[in-house]
């Protein structure tokens, strides 16, 4: 009898203990839900849940990637392809210096194909963009190749991601996608209709492979820029971003080549490494630093080598789908050969606004950098605007605007190159979108460029002259069928 008591007293205590654990327990569970989130000291949590600076709708602004206003992402894979037919009505198609040479039609075919495959810690993106542009003689048909690629990998605190945007294009003028639009999802045509400049990073890294403004004649030219780039959380609020990037740009314009030295345009290679942290000051604001280290080459005889240290303060403000603001700034040590080495310091800087009002978006960008010269010169000082916007016109209507300027400055003398101090190059374009059914859509787009030497210059086959405008006119009809489930 008294074990049995006994045997009740333990199991009633043992009860009692365990409710009064289990009680503790929840207490203690509520209690750190309630406390405020600098008291926590777990690890980053994985990316995708609830790491604050690897949100990818507010990334780590010394990174290359910028928040998006558009919240619906895909993630689904799928095989997508597209075509397009385009007739330009074009005041200068030879795009030569002097004035116009008369309305000329043009005819653009392109066709494109994206992939698009993810798993759960890894995103692939490919797209080709490729077809030709029917000229009139001398040009006949000249063909137009591009292709992106993103390749993307994650862990439980970091990102690692590989980029590359390649093209071979008859004209630099006008890029593949300014006539309506390429067909595609813009993957390898990331200028874009009306979005302005896209990327992250240091001012004028959008443009390393010779620039988007700038171009004269019609001088096939092949360009390309590789990036590695990788994203590490120290804490939820900071992280470290490294980055390394390669780009080239080739002119095949030896016709000119023949006639002297200064009727060439030139090749450039330019290599890029930069390295940031950046510390989440709350869910909108951060401040970074970066620096970076680029190397600019050219032929001996062109202009050698150009050497660039750059250090630049960043700040970012991001409401999700709504605004987002980044603000680079810092100075920019340039050791150059000219005749002998130059050292000087300069300003480097990058301002970036995307803004959604209602349905329509807004960007305007302003960069401040050291490009490679466009061809034209053996590197330049670059200030570079460029503001776009985006407006649906009802249910099957869409608007595109898009206005950009550049002014470059040359920075060494060379014997070969244009024999001008600057130059500066500006356009104005708008595209109207009608969908034609799910799989149809028509447009109608218009552009008018200029581009202006502080001199008069003679690029041999190119022209002679100060100025080289053009106005095109341009309709046309895509089609993109319902993409192909891959899964």
């Amino acid at each position: 009898m008294e074990k049995m008591k006994r045997a009740g007293t333990i199991r009633l205590i043992v009860t009692v203990l365990g409710m009064s654990m289990g009680a503790w327990a929840q207490t203690t569970s509520q209690a750190q839900t309630q406390a405020p989130a600098q008291t926590d000291t777990t690890p980053a949590p994985a990316f995708g849940q609830t790491a604050p600076v690897l949100n990818p709708e507010n990334p780590p602004v010394t990174g290359l990637d910028e928040p998006s206003l558009n919240l619906r992402t895909s993630s689904r894979s799928f095989i997508s392809p597209a075509l397009q037919v385009s007739e330009s009505a074009d005041t200068n198609g030879e795009n030569a210096l002097g004035g116009s040479s008369g309305l000329e039609s043009i005819t653009r075919v392109l066709g494109a194909l994206d992939l698009q495959q993810f798993w759960p810690k890894s995103d692939f993106l490919l797209e080709y963009v490729g077809g030709g542009a029917f000229y009139a003689d001398p040009y006949g048909v000249r063909q137009l190749q591009a292709a992106g690629l993103e390749a993307v990998t994650r862990w439980r605190t970091g990102q690692i991601t590989l980029r590359d945007a390649f093209s071979y294009l008859p004209d630099g003028s006008f890029q593949i996608g300014t006539f309506g639009g390429a067909p595609g999802l813009g993957l390898a045509t990331a200028i874009g209709m009306g979005t302005g400049a896209t990327g992250g990073g240091l001012p004028g890294i959008n443009n390393s492979s010779g620039g988007v403004f700038d171009g004269v004649g019609i001088v096939p030219r092949l360009q390309n820029t590789a990036i590695l780039d990788a994203v590490q959380a120290i804490t939820p609020r900071s992280a470290i971003t490294v980055a390394g990037g390669f780009s080239d740009a080739h002119f095949f314009d030896t016709s000119n080549c023949a006639l002297g030295p200064t009727d060439c345009l030139l090749n450039s290679d330019q290599l890029t490494i930069e390295g940031g942290y950046s510390h989440l000051i709350n869910r909108h604001d951060q401040l970074g630093v970066v620096y970076a280290f680029q190397l600019f080459q050219f032929p001996q005889d062109t202009g050698g080598q150009i050497y660039i240290d750059v250090i630049n303060l960043r700040y970012s403000h991001n409401i999700t789908g709504k605004l987002s603001l980044i603000i680079s700034a810092g100075p920019q040590y340039t050791e150059l050969e000219a005749g002998g080495y130059y050292k000087h310091w300069s300003p480097s800087a990058r301002v970036t606004l995307r803004y959604r009002m209602g349905h329509a978006s807004l960007v305007a960008t302003y960069e401040k950098f050291t490009s490679a010269g466009s061809g034209f010169f053996a590197g330049a000082d670059v200030q570079a605007a460029r503001l776009g916007y985006t407006r649906p016109l009802g249910r099957t209507w869409d608007f595109y605007g898009d206005l950009g300027y550049t002014y470059n400055s040359k920075i060494q003398n060379a014997a070969f190159g244009v024999p001008a101090g600057s130059f500066n190059d500006g356009f104005a374009s708008a595209i109207v979108r009608k969908h034609l059914g799910r799989s149809y859509e028509a447009f109608a787009a218009y552009r008018f460029s200029e581009l202006a030497f502080d001199q008069t210059v003679n690029l041999g086959l190119s022209g002679t002259g100060k100025i080289a405008q053009r106005q095109v006119g341009t309709i046309g009809i895509e089609w993109h069928p319902r993409p192909t489930r891959i899964e």
